[in-house]
């Protein structure tokens, strides 16, 4: 008789290994022993009756069913939240978009709009402050008159780190831009295809807090935003020569 010790222990591995080589014996095995199959799956983490049996072969799986239908279900109404969420703060954000465009579509003249600008804009947004700039090497002769402010060019530069999008924290050259202290900035270029001086002239906001505006924040908003001035300027400034 073998001593007991020469006996090979079958490990996890070993059936693992033994039941992929031969399927048809998982076929079997789960046809003759259902039980197994309901011990399977309490131990993966769905519990169902052991004895819950359509017949003597087949295990009723509809309770483990039902709960992982329930699982999915709840997981869907949170993603269904998150969306709505979302959606409403878009809905806010374009509102807030369609009153800034009717504030730029009011003014009559360049003083005007960046009254709007520097007044409208940061109550429609809670914003710390908005402003309208244009490089000094660009700048008409009423520019400061008019309610812009006036930067040299590579100041802004070293602000925006030579992008024509800025989202973050100001650095020391973009907190020289700024009217008072904000814990964040949006500096966006106008758009460069409108003419000479808008193309040289940017969107300035300052935000509340260091998460007003971040890296990964969406811009689409904020470009279009800058579109609305940039064209809006353009006519302000045609405007302006044409009634002189």
């Amino acid at each position: 008789m073998a001593d007991d010790k020469s006996k090979k222990i079958i490990t996890a591995k070993d059936v693992a290994r033994f039941l992929t080589a031969n399927p048809d014996a998982m076929s079997k095995l789960l046809a003759t022993q259902p039980d197994l199959l309901a011990a399977c799956i309490t131990a993966a983490g769905t519990s169902i009756e052991p004895d819950a049996k359509i017949d003597d072969k087949v295990v009723n799986l509809i309770p483990a069913l039902a709960a992982k239908a329930r699982q999915d279900a709840r997981k869907m109404n949170q993603t269904h939240q998150s969306l709505l969420h979302v959606a409403a703060e878009n809905m806010l954000s374009w509102t807030r978009l369609h009153h800034a465009t009717l504030g730029l579509l009011a003014s009559t003249d360049l003083a005007g709009m960046c009254q709007v600008i520097a007044t409208e804009f940061p109550v429609i947004f809670d914003l710390n402050q908005c402003q309208l700039i244009i490089e000094a090497e660009a700048a008409f002769s009423n520019a400061l008159d008019m309610g812009l402010t006036v930067h040299p060019a590579d100041q802004i530069d070293n602000a925006t780190k030579g992008r024509g999008l800025f989202l973050g924290l100001p650095n020391e050259a973009a907190q020289n831009l700024l009217i008072k202290p904000a814990q964040s900035v949006a500096i966006i270029r106008l758009p460069d295809r409108l003419p000479d001086p808008v193309s040289q002239c940017l969107l300035l906001l300052g935000g509340k807090t260091a998460n007003s505006f971040h890296p990964d924040l969406g811009s689409d908003l904020l470009v279009l935003l800058a579109e609305m001035v940039g064209v809006t300027l353009a006519a302000r400034l045609e405007l302006q020569v044409n009634s002189r």
